[in-house]
């Protein structure tokens, strides 16, 4: 199966500082929408897309001694859809606002400590590789070179200071069913280090199969819908390095899914990137490969763009995304 698609989208962001200077509140979000003509190969579309449009609230208060508490509310916000059985621009779904991160925490000297809804490290530690984040080249893309990204329920997340250019991030997720009793049912952790152009992270997280509270369900997200909860690990590793204009990196994952009444799979995905900045334009590419065992398609492809800055707030990008399926 081939999969093609190019995007022209147009993004916004606007974060402004709430005129209430004593409780220090920021509003922020981000609308992108775009433009998709797809040819599946069977049939072609043209829909337009969502990007991944939030809006977001957040704060902070001094408590003394170098001490702040912190909090934060963000919603994801559909401002178009495209699904079966919608008629001429009528919303439908009940998912046209979603949970994205929101905590309460605080923050000192000894890093950072927050617990609500949040990204993994795993998902932290190769957000600012991805040079198609919010796009139809995404990460988070099936069919663009998956990497299996969470956002959890219920998650105790700590991120430690800077030390000398290296850094550590830690989250631990209680199960919330009647089957999973322990206060880290899943765990992620990661470590990083930038200093002078180079960026490397390496992550590890696994969880078991009574969790259900990751990024909506496991059984969706991890294990798939056909083979119902798992048990899964998987271990991920970036290298990147950028000089003036210009900046490469790469991404290595493997992740080790166990499903109940299932043989195990081990998929592995290569990812390399790059871009090129020319002042207000940014060139980007990637290619990327999923090799896949225990029965699954392998995925290969590649993707180009081009990205105009038109301010700090204000981008369009035109793109092409290209991916093909062993079947």
């Amino acid at each position: 199966m081939n999969k093609k698609i190019i995007a022209a989208a147009i993004a916004a962001t606007i974060a402004a500082p709430v005129a209430m200077a004593e409780s220090n509140v920021t509003v922020y979000g981000v609308i992108k929408q775009a433009v998709d003509f797809k040819d599946m190969g069977t049939a072609d579309n043209v829909q337009i897309t969502d990007n991944d449009s939030r809006l977001g609230f957040k704060g902070s208060e001094d408590l003394g001694n170098g001490l702040k508490g912190i909090f934060q509310v963000e919603m994801g916000v559909k401002i178009s859809r495209n699904t079966d059985g919608n008629e001429f621009g009528v919303p439908g779904g009940d998912d046209t606002i979603t949970g994205r991160n929101s905590f309460v925490g605080l923050a000192g000297d000894f890093g950072t400590v927050l617990v609500g809804r949040h990204d993994h490290p795993m998902k932290m530690s190769t957000g600012s590789l991805d040079y198609f984040a919010d796009t139809a080249g995404d990460y988070n893309r099936g069919w663009s070179g998956a990497l299996v990204d969470l956002r959890a329920d219920g998650t105790i997340a700590y991120v430690s200071p800077n030390f000398s250019g290296f850094s550590f991030l830690g989250a631990i997720v209680p199960g919330e069913n009647n089957d999973a009793d322990g206060i880290a049912d899943a765990y992620s952790v990661a470590g990083t280090y930038k200093n002078a152009g180079l960026f490397a992270t390496l992550a590890y997280e696994e969880g078991d199969k009574d969790m259900d509270s990751l990024n909506g369900s496991t059984t969706s997200n991890i294990c798939g819908t056909a083979i119902g909860a798992c048990d899964y690990s998987q271990t991920r590793f970036g290298l990147g390095y950028g000089m003036d204009a210009w900046a490469v990196n790469v991404v290595y994952a493997t992740y080790e899914i166990d499903p109940s009444g299932s043989s195990s799979t081990e998929p592995e995905t290569y990812i390399i990137s790059g871009k090129y900045t020319m002042g207000n334009n940014v060139i980007k590419a990637k290619y990327f490969d999923t090799d896949n065992d225990g029965g699954a398609e392998d995925i290969d492809g590649f993707a180009i763009g081009l990205e105009h800055n038109f301010s700090k707030r204000t981008q369009a990008q035109l793109m092409y995304v290209s991916s093909s399926q062993d079947d």
